[in-house]
C-alpha cells in the first residue's frame, strides 16, 4: 500500500513539474541603461540584465485568429436563435472566411502602423545587440509610404 502511494505521489509530482515547465517558455529580463531608462526583453541583451521571475508564452497568431473567428461564429449563431444552417459550410467557404478575417486583422495593423509612423517624431530600428538606429527623414518618408501602400493593399 505504501509503495503504491509513493508511486502515485512521484507520478503526481512529475506531472506538476512537467506542467510548470511547459508553461514557462520564456523569461522576462530587466535592466536599466546609462540614462536611467528601464528596459524589458525576452533575451538578456545587456550584461546588466537580470531575470525578473516573470515568464510568458509567445502568442501564436494563427491560434488567435482561429479563436476570434470561432467566437465570432458563436456570436452569430447565438444571435440567430433557433435558426439552424441547412448545410455546414464548405471548405471553400471556411477558407474565404479565414482569408477575410486575416485581411481585416492585417488592415487594422496597417492602419495602426501608418498612424504610428505619421504621429511619431522619430522612428528607430532595433539592431541585433539591442541598440537603436534612428531612421533618417528620407527613411521615415519611405516607411510612411510603405505603410500607406499596406493600407491600400489590405483595406481595399
Amino acid at each position: 500500500m505504501r509503495k503504491r502511494l509513493a508511486v502515485n505521489l512521484l507520478l503526481f509530482a512529475s506531472l506538476v513539474m512537467l506542467g510548470t515547465t511547459a508553461q514557462a517558455e520564456k523569461e522576462v529580463f530587466r535592466w536599466v541603461d546609462e540614462t536611467g531608462v528601464v528596459h524589458y526583453s525576452d533575451r538578456p541583451i545587456d550584461p546588466r540584465a537580470q531575470p525578473t521571475g516573470v515568464y510568458f508564452k509567445p502568442t501564436d497568431p494563427t491560434a488567435v485568429s482561429n479563436r476570434l473567428m470561432r467566437e465570432e461564429q458563436e456570436e452569430e449563431q447565438a444571435g440567430r436563435g433557433t435558426e439552424v444552417r441547412e448545410a455546414p459550410p464548405s471548405e471553400g467557404e471556411i477558407a474565404l472566411e479565414q482569408e477575410e478575417r486575416i485581411r481585416k486583422l492585417e488592415c487594422e495593423a496597417a492602419r495602426k502602423r501608418f498612424q504610428t509612423y505619421t504621429e511619431a517624431p522619430r522612428l528607430y530600428e532595433t539592431l541585433p545587440g539591442g541598440e537603436r538606429r534612428y531612421l533618417s527623414d528620407e527613411e521615415l518618408d519611405q516607411a510612411r509610404a510603405g505603410a500607406e501602400k499596406d493600407i491600400e493593399s489590405w483595406c481595399d
